[in-house]
């Protein structure tokens, strides 16, 4: 019966809403597959498209009409016998023609199966670079495809659009809702809270001592400080948690490729080597006494000091506080002939011509430290504070106890000033020294200030405006 419908041109609507108009060319039993030539595909929302051959399974067909039988053989000049060409013609189709043969062998439905994908598939490709793109394609075909997660993140970088994000971010630092949040840092006991809890009073007692209770201080913005050879270049100030921020920001490349974090060693050794060089060059020291804390970097510090000045003849002796640990920063001083003594009482028959502090970067305020912070005050030479005067709290200025604070007569800023430099009384004379952070790290974490401001120099001196 399927040989009736072989010449007809059909009109077939399919069940994902597809229109074909085509000839029958061929149906196979077998695997209920009728083959269409000079093929018309109506899609919704999209012109009309040709294609010579089409393939169709019975179970996809929602309707199917004959639209005209083949083209009659009466232009032949030989006429044939009407009993020898008649042909019989439907009248009625029967839409589930297809269904209605027996079904077929699994292994050969199976191959016929993937050949008419592959055939749709083509078919589809030639309709798709026919229209310039996937806009006009029918949406069904994707419905049954697994969304890739990852291949579509891959699309784009996202450290490069945070990064343009906050190069265009005009937001000043001080007006972020994250800094105006920030509560001065400090070391809290177990027992206490990280965030000020105001009680309500609930007796006369109470309401006595709330009032009488000192109202925090108002941050106060920073001094403007500008570069000692010129007066209208502006050095911006950072505060610790910043520098903290760009190290860290310099460091992620390493980080993400699982290598050892090499920026911030570079850091340290640049500070060191800018700290001599200061000493040696602009204040022309030839004994020196290097005070140097337990706090790692300070720690650090200090020692890789000691050991550029003892590479250039300068007579040094540290002094450092009492530990069971060392590092090889220490070792390799040690071995380039550094004095060392764990005790400031061992200092006090030297003669020398600077003190150099490197003790505190914190409130951490320990026994050892407190000793000689104080043993610092009772010198008469000038001091050399590495960062920041111990004792004093580099984002506000204010002195972690009065009593146990150092006042030196010059400060090395290391990598740049810090929002703590308010006067000359509490840092004395300002240096900044380069330490290898690039210009594009300090705007990825909003810093948008010239922070560069020592053009080829790697040591300058700093001042504070005095307009």
């Amino acid at each position: 019966m399927a040989e009736v419908f072989l010449g007809l041109k059909v009109s077939v609507l399919l069940h994902s809403g597809i229109k074909l108009d085509g000839v029958v060319s061929h149906i196979d039993p077998s695997s209920h597959q009728m083959t269409l030539n000079d093929v018309t595909l109506y899609i919704l929302g999209q012109p009309p498209h040709f294609t010579p051959i089409y393939g169709v399974i019975g179970k996809d067909i929602k309707d199917l009409q004959v639209v005209s039988a083949p083209a009659a053989s009466a232009a032949a000049t030989t006429i044939a016998d009407p009993a020898m060409t008649a042909q019989p013609t439907p009248a009625i189709v029967d839409n589930h023609v297809l269904e209605q043969i027996p079904p077929p062998q699994p292994e050969k439905q199976q191959q016929q199966q993937q050949q008419l994908q592959q055939q749709q598939q083509q078919q589809m490709n030639y309709i798709r670079k026919k229209n310039g793109g996937w806009a006009g394609e029918d949406v069904n075909i994707f419905r049954e495809e697994e969304f890739d997660f990852q291949k579509n993140l891959d699309m784009f970088d996202k450290a490069k659009v945070f990064a343009e994000i906050r190069e265009a971010d005009e937001t000043a630092p001080e007006d972020l809702l994250v800094t105006l949040n920030r509560l001065p840092q400090k070391n809290l006991l177990p027992t206490e809270n990280v965030l000020d809890i105001e009680r309500i009073p609930l007796c006369e007692s109470e309401v006595l001592l709330y009032n009488n209770k000192p109202k925090p201080k108002k941050r106060q913005p920073s001094v403007k400080i500008v570069t000692a050879h010129n007066p209208n270049i502006a050095c911006p100030v950072v505060t610790p948690l910043q520098m903290a921020r760009v190290v860290h920001e310099c460091d992620k490349p390493a980080i993400k490729m699982n290598q050892p974090s090499y920026f911030e060693e570079l850091a340290l050794e640049n500070s060191g080597r800018g700290a001599a060089l200061l000493i040696l060059q602009r204040l022309q020291a030839t004994s020196v006494v290097i005070l140097i804390g337990q706090q790692e970097k300070r720690y650090a510090v200090g020692w890789v000091i000691a050991r550029h000045l003892m590479n250039h003849g300068c007579r040094v002796t540290v002094c450092v506080e009492k530990s069971d640990a060392t590092s090889q920063y220490e070792n390799t001083a040690r071995r380039c002939g550094v004095r060392v003594c764990d005790d400031v009482q061992d200092l006090l028959d030297d003669t020398y011509d600077l003190v150099v502090d490197s003790i505190l970067d914190s409130d951490e305020m320990s026994e050892g430290a407190c000793d000689m912070i104080e043993w610092v005050n009772g010198q008469s030479k000038p001091i050399l504070s590495i960062d920041f005067p111990s004792g004093v709290d580099a984002t506000t200025g204010v002195p972690y106890q009065s009593d146990c604070t150092i006042h030196p007569k010059w400060t090395l800023c290391l990598g740049a000033p810090k929002t703590g430099c308010k006067a000359q009384e509490i840092t004395g004379e300002l240096y900044l020294v380069d330490i290898g952070i690039p210009r594009l790290y300090w705007k990825r974490i909003s810093v948008k200030e010239n922070m560069a401001p020592w053009g080829a120099d790697f040591l300058i001196a700093l001042e504070y405006d005095k307009k």
